[in-house]
């Protein structure tokens, strides 16, 4: 089964899912690998997901690609708002594989891989990036693994992200008749980093969730906020207001100066914040301690929680 460094002398398309930053940054080593390897790398996101990769990564190509039309409420209830707006995702799924085929005949490409995105595919060897190969649900959203099932089994290969005898995912990465399937690894863009730095900081705060949650991660961690537990805080620029309303001076730093951000984390012992997977991997290679909890109506990530106690 064909691995990230086997691939060489190929034009690839590259593109993740746009919910959250956490599949842009993963995705970054194995693109940066492919590139070390003489292929030919053109990445289809949208401006924000640009923002990011254009920090990291040098001689690829950008080509505009719109996200999922996915938002969420706000209210706890991932999978009812993934019910809501079902009709459109199906919609741009299919409009997404007719983009896609065009896209290999315009840009003349080898192959395309698809970090979570169901429509990235076409007639040429197409490969999904996955932590989840089933999803921890039960009742009536049992019907979602099986969709899941039946969209990923249209890819030439499969990549779990994750490792095959010490599975980080748990069984959410547990392969069950994936014939196609391979593990890769967890991957973390401070594998491209030079990590000997002392840790100088207590605790870091991320805002890594959905922005309609951060008034909740907020109130959640806002007792270590107090006590010098948590001395750094970092999000996208929107938290500030908040953090000005809840008349909280702990030094705040935008997430889009990724260089500042990244140096912020090596050198911190423990990171606060919501329980993605990313960031699991995060702290893992950085080798750091975290106390992380389940974005709210989010299984995934209630089940991550439960896996991995130190968290709670």
């Amino acid at each position: 089964m064909i691995q990230p460094h086997d691939i060489s002398d190929k034009r690839i398309g590259i593109s993740v899912l746009n919910w959250g930053l956490g599949h842009v940054t993963r995705s970054i080593p194995i693109i940066e690998t492919l590139c070390r390897q003489n292929n030919e790398v053109f990445i289809f996101c949208n401006e924000h997901q640009k923002l990011i990769f254009s920090q990291y990564l040098r001689d690829v190509n950008f080509v505009n690609h719109r996200g999922y039309p996915f938002k969420f409420n706000g209210k706890g209830r991932f999978k009812i708002d993934l019910l809501l707006t079902s009709r459109k995702l199906y919609q741009y799924l299919k409009s997404e594989k007719k983009l896609a085929h065009t896209y290999v005949e315009k840009y003349k490409l080898d192959m395309l891989i698809s970090d979570q995105r169901y429509g990235f595919i076409s007639k040429v060897p197409s490969i999904f990036i996955t932590h989840q190969l089933q999803f921890p649900v039960r009742g009536i959203y049992k019907l979602g693994n099986l969709i899941n099932r039946q969209q990923i089994s249209n890819f030439s290969s499969i990549w779990i992200m994750d490792n095959e005898h010490e599975r980080y995912a748990g069984k959410l990465s547990q392969n069950i008749n994936y014939d196609k399937a391979i593990y890769i690894g967890c991957h973390s863009r401070f594998q491209l980093l030079e990590k000997r730095i002392e840790k100088e900081v207590k605790g870091l705060l991320v805002f890594n969730g959905p922005e309609v949650y951060s008034q909740f991660l907020l109130d959640t961690f806002i007792p270590k906020i107090k006590n010098g537990e948590i001395e750094k805080i970092i999000g996208p620029e929107s938290v500030r207001s908040l953090l000005l309303r809840k008349n909280i001076k702990t030094p705040f730093f935008a997430s889009t100066d990724m260089s500042s951000i990244d140096a912020l984390f090596m050198k911190t012992s423990k990171v606060f914040g919501f329980f993605g997977y990313t960031t699991l991997m995060d702290c893992l290679e950085l080798g750091c301690d975290y106390n992380l909890i389940p974005t709210p109506g989010q299984d995934e990530q209630i089940y991550l929680a439960k896996r991995h106690k130190k968290s709670l």
